[in-house]
């Protein structure tokens, strides 16, 4: 559990809230900013899909010679979409961890 009482750890978090908004959404409610974090992560659900759907594409095609890649090239595809499967994994711990942060602000508001 993030204890968000810590200076330096709200800091790190308004960092990030910045990165995952829009300037618009930034100056909305927290309560709107928490519907548009939500919005973003079901966005990041669908990006990790589409890219987990790529290496199963460019591997079934590699495994039964389906395509005519070489094997440098199917590795470098692959070594791409799997760090790109990372940072998207990533990005959402972000999101899941500003939308604990949010609601967790929200509670000490009132």
């Amino acid at each position: 559990m993030t204890d968000f009482n810590d200076s330096d750890t709200q800091n790190r978090l308004q960092s990030y809230l910045t990165v995952h908004l829009k300037k618009d959404e930034l100056s909305l409610p927290e309560s709107e900013q928490v519907d548009a974090l939500h919005k973003k992560k079901r966005n990041k659900w669908i990006q990790l899909a589409v890219n987990i759907a790529a290496i199963l594409f460019f591997g079934y095609s590699f495994y039964f010679d389906i395509t005519q890649l070489s094997q440098t090239f199917f590795i470098i595809i692959l070594a791409v979409f799997a760090i790109n499967v990372g940072l998207i994994f990533y990005q959402k711990n972000q999101i899941d961890e500003l939308l604990e942060y949010l609601q967790w602000k929200i509670q000490h508001e009132n």
